[in-house]
């Protein structure tokens, strides 16, 4: 009996893999990638960051996340009506076509599904084809709205704990048309998650699946995916100094929305009001860091004491020395450096090794040290920001060496 159930189970986990909405997600990260590596090329001439990282990040980070969410979900049993699968789906796949990132947070895929279920309940929708679809009880609101805390709770931990990893660097238009530098992180995470649909809607027979009764109905377990998008651009600070906060705010929300969902199953219309705060307060935080980001002075700008690091090449000297994103490069073998030109030449005084002076985004000076090798990647492997104009066509005929040292 333990085989065949264990058998069945992993049939209903491989429904994950003919789900349609997984690969919609892989075609949407390769195509987010390509976006990036081509502005890079356009304004480095160089690619940053590996093409696959937002494949990389689809799957693996946000799938011990899954795990966790689905042992949450599985214990309490939390069931689902098969018209929220396919209308959560459905918009997730829309979403991720037309490439709106920001609207793949689950506040906005599972609380429009779950809108669009209670709109056509309140206003009296008996179900189509014979009261087949959206025809079932309204205590299951109260589920939808359990996970739609849950799933924000998750995306508020993703944004904290992954946000500001790989993050794209890039140039912008600042005051007076001077150069100014940023950082910016768009991605999809995929978050597969254990749910109960009605036994028999995915042909999966009583007897080889475990089952619970609600109702008059027996739920069957079912993987489905969802996603959380994230996009987000930081010129006022270093982007791991807003996604912090940003998380925290956003599982907080997410906490609050759990709370007011587990009332809902004694008040059911509680379950509106925790939608409702989802997506409200989730587009407050976010309307709250886009002011506070276009009224405070750029971070990324250029500096008479030294030139400011925006990016770091993978696997060039720059990071084998431990420079990072927002320090200030002032010396290189003893010469002050206040632009590329002055950085290339100071490297060029000693072709086998660099010492550096840099202060730290603490303003602490440390001294650095390291070896130079022959075909090393653009000798150093920085990105700086100095002081000159952004480019119409910025990159489009610049020697390399004016873009990375």
């Amino acid at each position: 009996m333990w085989e065949t159930w264990i058998i069945e189970l992993l049939k209903g986990i491989g429904l994950l893999f003919l789900n349609p909405v997984l690969y919609i997600g892989l075609l949407v990260t390769y195509i987010l990638g390509s976006k990036r590596v081509k502005q890079e090329r356009k304004l480095f001439h160089i690619r940053v960051e590996d093409p696959m990282i937002e494949m990389k990040e689809y799957i693996v980070p946000s799938l011990l996340m899954g795990i966790v969410l689905s042992i949450i979900t599985g214990l309490l049993g939390l069931n689902m009506p098969f018209e929220f699968v396919l209308l959560a789906g459905l918009l997730s796949a829309v979403f991720s076509l037309f490439l709106f990132v920001r609207l793949l947070s689950p506040v906005y895929t599972v609380g429009l599904s779950f809108l669009i279920i209670f709109g056509l309940s309140y206003y009296g929708f008996n179900g189509i084809m014979d009261e087949g679809l959206f025809a079932f009880e309204k205590s299951i609101y109260p589920s939808i709205a359990v996970l739609l805390g849950l799933l924000v709770i998750a995306e508020g931990w993703l944004i904290r704990k992954r946000g500001s990893l790989h993050a794209s660097p890039l140039y912008e238009k600042g005051k007076r048309g001077m150069l100014v530098g940023a950082q910016k992180s768009k991605r999809i995470w995929l978050v597969p998650v254990l749910l109960f649909v009605p036994n028999g809607v995915l042909d999966m027979p009583g007897d080889l699946w475990p089952v619970f009764t609600f109702g008059e109905t027996e739920w069957a377990p079912i993987v489905v995916p969802f996603f959380i998008g994230f996009s987000i651009k930081a010129k006022s600070t270093l982007l791991a100094n807003i996604v912090q906060p940003l998380g925290r705010n956003i599982s907080s929300v997410g906490m609050v929305v759990l709370a007011v969902a587990a009332a809902g199953y004694w008040i059911p219309y509680l379950s509106l009001a925790a939608v409702a705060i989802a997506i409200i307060g989730h587009a407050v935080i976010f309307l709250v860091y886009k002011n506070r980001e276009e009224t405070r002075p750029s971070f990324f700008t250029s500096s008479k004491n030294g030139l400011m690091i925006l990016g770091v090449l993978p696997e060039s000297p720059a990071e084998r020395m431990g420079l990072r994103p927002g320090e200030l490069l002032t010396k290189v073998n003893g010469r002050m450096v206040h632009s590329r030109a002055e950085l290339y030449e100071a490297l060029q005084s000693n072709r086998a090794h660099c010492k550096l002076e840099v202060f730290d985004i603490n303003d602490q000076i440390r001294l650095v040290q390291n070896a130079l090798y022959e075909g090393d990647h653009h000798e150093l492997g920085i990105l700086a920001v100095e002081n000159r104009k952004l480019l119409p066509m910025e990159g489009a005929h610049t020697n390399y060496n004016n873009f990375t040292v």
